[in-house]
């Protein structure tokens, strides 16, 4: 039980500076990490996909569901490329790429909301991922 806590904690601060890296911080900035799930991927695990980090964050609590959707939202103008779909006028995925960091690599955020639609779970999902895969690159291997 120890272990799985520090796993979590340290998922969850990567993910809040992972988070920083694409200015979005104040997205995860205060929420209670009760209401969320958190991952992170670092190192060779991700090497045949050319991705250096790759973190995710889901969360079924409606009451955060605005709050993610307009937080996401307000990255679109800091996006080079984007590609997003909307039901009811409600943001229903986005995905947005960044410039590269200093180093090269790639940034990009990935969001669904799946609780638009009635035949999928009620939760939200964001994603980072940070590499060298172009974004059609990073499009076929999410394809296979």
């Amino acid at each position: 039980m120890k272990r799985l806590l520090i796993t979590v904690i340290v998922c969850t601060f990567t993910l809040v500076a992972t988070a920083q890296r694409v200015e979005a911080s104040h997205i995860f900035n205060g929420i209670n990490t009760h209401h969320m799930e958190s991952s992170c991927i670092e190192g060779s695990s991700l090497k045949p996909y050319k991705l250096t980090l790759f973190s995710t964050a889901t969360t079924r609590d409606r009451r955060l569901f605005d709050y993610f959707e307009e937080s996401v939202e307000m990255h679109e103008e800091k996006a080079i490329d984007k590609e997003c779909g909307y039901i009811n006028g409600r943001l229903y995925y986005g995905f947005y790429q960044f410039k590269p960091n200093k180093k090269g690599k790639y940034r990009y955020l990935f969001y669904r909301n799946s609780s638009l639609r009635e035949d999928e779970p009620c939760e939200i999902t964001i994603v980072y991922m940070e590499g060298y895969p172009t974004l059609t690159e990073l499009k076929k291997i999410f394809q296979k």
